[in-house]
């Protein structure tokens, strides 16, 4: 079942019931930061129902009293981690409409959710058919179905793009990306600085691609509150990454860019303008940072994974000891 024949049903279902109260986005680590671009939107965009982000683990133990049969839960996880499965388990006994997004058809979450959505992953994947791809178009159907949102077509026409615009960005920061990784490898800790919808990018750089998969110390810092503390740790020596949007948070990123040019010395831009996002209609762009910009930060970290010999598929404790 598709996306939009998925949110038909669910739309039907709520109608009955009173309508559509709540959208929780559900998921640890990874899987977390790439279902942030559907809630962005639905936080952005949303005129009569709200949305919010949990922690699987933490959504089991302390599950919201407002979830009922008038909410949605969009649940993800690649290979259906157990807090996340529970996570589904906990949002259908409290009468939600849950949305399993997974790796494949036959996962814990599969079995559990009552709908499923399974995504394109691995090394080759689909990026318009990504997780963070299709957490974005559940968010778009829902915006169209339940509000008749007005830039529905052109939001739509936009995934047409995002595979071009995700090669063509790896080619165009190839050059730069191994000149950074030749130059930090030794470094042990980042700085990674973003805000609007790429926020949940900076989150999946830090905690996924340098501590998880490169063992290295990493910062995420929103450009917004980076003036309000963490700023005074800047010098010429840190490594610091600018991950920078199209869209109306922009300007937090700019004034992040000219503070950096007088006080920073070690530090990159990764730009959604400068990777060819303007092909999507400015009216949604935005929206788009964090599909496009997800496996263009993973291809600088990979870079760098090339060069020390420390492959991102290595883990020391993942997978391997109980926890």
């Amino acid at each position: 079942m598709d996306v939009k024949t998925i949110v038909s049903e669910i739309k039907n279902k709520l109608d009955k019931k009173g309508g559509l109260k709540h959208v929780y986005f559900i998921a640890c680590g990874g899987s977390k930061a790439a279902i942030f671009p559907g809630l962005y939107l639905l936080q952005s965009e949303a005129n009569t129902f709200g949305a919010t982000t949990h922690t699987s683990n933490e959504f089991v133990h302390v599950t919201p009293k407002e979830l009922d049969e008038r909410c949605i839960a969009i649940i993800c996880s690649l290979k259906a981690t157990p807090e996340t499965v529970k996570a589904v388990e906990a949002a259908n006994a409290a009468g939600a409409i849950t949305i399993a997004m997974t790796g494949s058809d036959d996962t814990e979450m599969a079995k559990n959710g009552q709908y499923v959505v399974v995504y394109s992953n691995g090394d080759d994947q689909t990026y318009s058919e990504s997780n963070g791809a299709y957490a974005l178009k559940i968010g778009f159907e829902i915006l169209k179905q339940f509000e008749d949102y007005a830039n529905y077509d052109v939001a739509i026409e936009a995934y047409s793009h995002i595979d071009e615009i995700v090669s063509e960005g790896k080619n165009k920061v190839l050059p730069a990306a191994k000149e950074w990784a030749v130059k930090n490898e030794k470094e042990p800790i980042f700085y990674v600085l973003a805000s609007g919808a790429n926020y949940g990018v900076a989150y999946s750089m830090c905690c996924c691609h340098f501590m998880e998969m490169q063992w290295k110390h990493a910062v995420c810092l929103h450009t917004g509150e980076y003036f309000h503390g963490s700023f005074e740790t800047t010098d010429k020596e840190l490594p610091i990454i600018l991950l920078m949007g199209e869209g109306r948070t922009r300007a937090l990123d700019e004034r992040c860019l000219n503070f950096l040019k007088k006080y920073a010395g070690n530090y990159i831009v990764i730009d959604s303008r400068d990777l060819g996002i303007n092909k999507i209609n400015a009216k949604v762009v935005e929206f788009f940072n964090p599909v496009i910009m997800i496996p263009i930060e993973r291809y600088y970290v990979s870079q760098m994974a090339d060069i020390r010999n420390h492959s991102m598929d290595i883990r020391r404790y993942m997978w391997k000891v109980e926890y």
